[in-house]
């Protein structure tokens, strides 16, 4: 009985030690070949506008939901003429045949900024908390109105993307230098 156990205890530990080494390899390959997670919007700032939301304080996204090609790069160029911050130009994954800009909510005064530049468009909210603004370009785009309102009214602070330091106009203050004292 003895020698039966001996003879079977190396190849039983091999086989196992096998089997938790192929189980490890496994699980090592399916986690460093799954996509990472979305990274999550970041939240909005409360910015104070002088009572005066304007174009370049608003973050758009040009986003082509129709079959016109190069509708969104045209769009985009307009928009980024008249002051808006673009963060991007693609297609998007819905088909849409009438133009919808869509924000943090459809009454938010970034959204009826940017709507008021087009000729027809839908204004939608989806409770974003960075209230950048997509614009989704349909079928049916009627054109991009030169005459737009340069400004939306606002009471009090505006809840807006913070912008890359490259992008803001504001000047910083100047942070004091920590001193130690011995």
């Amino acid at each position: 009985m003895r020698q039966l156990i001996r003879a079977f205890k190396t190849p039983v530990t091999l086989v196992l030690l096998l089997a938790l080494v192929a189980f490890g390899g496994w699980w090592g390959l399916k986690n460093a070949t799954a996509a990472l997670p979305a990274r999550p919007a970041e939240p909005c700032v409360m910015t104070d506008v002088g009572g005066k939301l304007t174009p370049n304080q608003v973050t758009v996204r040009t986003l082509n939901a129709g079959l016109r090609g190069g509708l969104a790069k045209r769009v985009s160029t307009n928009l980024r003429s008249v002051g808006f911050y673009i963060v991007k130009v693609n297609n998007s994954d819905q088909r849409m045949e009438r133009t919808v800009v869509v924000g943090n909510a459809k009454d938010s005064p970034e959204v009826r900024l940017v709507a008021g530049f087009f000729k027809n468009a839908k204004t939608e909210g989806d409770g974003r908390v960075d209230h950048v603004v997509d614009v989704l370009l349909g079928d049916d785009y009627q054109g991009f109105l030169p005459t737009a309102p340069k400004y939306v009214t606002v009471d009090g602070p505006v809840c807006l993307p913070a912008l890359p330091a490259s992008e803001t106009t504001a000047t910083a203050s100047p942070v004091p230098t920590p001193t130690t004292t011995k």
